[in-house]
């Protein structure tokens, strides 16, 4: 699947770092995109898939959408199914700013569009007690 933009609001650009197709489903439904190849899969090795999967504004917007704020991921590859927490700082990140996310199979890595580290969080098995999130300090 090729990535496709929302030229009206921004997208999260989400980077599948595993080899493994990922099914991604956000807040509860689905995302768009559906399924997000591994890597190499179109030929290129070690090169991951990316799909752009636009931002809202409120969870009530679009189910299957990122919107400012926390953000509940489930992520399944065919080995297991993972989950994380991922928060979108709407004052911080206006909804029209594109922000890319990386999914590797322990990680997940949040950048800005100039490769700025904005946070970082654990993918863990479902129920995981200690999911835990890092973001930048500012400075």
């Amino acid at each position: 699947m090729e990535a496709m933009s929302n030229a009206a609001i921004g997208n999260i650009y989400v980077a599948n770092m595993n080899s493994e197709t990922l099914t991604l489903s956000l807040n509860g439904l689905t995302a768009a995109s559906g399924e997000i190849p591994g890597w190499g899969v179109a030929g290129n090795p070690y090169q991951p898939a990316m799909q752009a999967i636009p931002r809202t504004l409120n969870a009530s917007d679009g189910p299957g959408k990122f919107f400012n704020g926390t953000n509940s991921l489930t992520i399944s590859w065919i080995d297991g199914l993972f989950g994380a927490i991922v928060k979108i700082d709407g004052a911080r990140f206006p909804l029209y700013q594109d922000l890319i996310l990386f999914i590797e199979q322990n990680q997940w890595q949040l950048i800005d569009a100039n490769g700025i580290f904005i946070a970082s969080g654990e993918v863990a098995p479902p129920f995981a007690n200690n999911v835990e999130m890092t973001e930048a300090q500012p400075g």
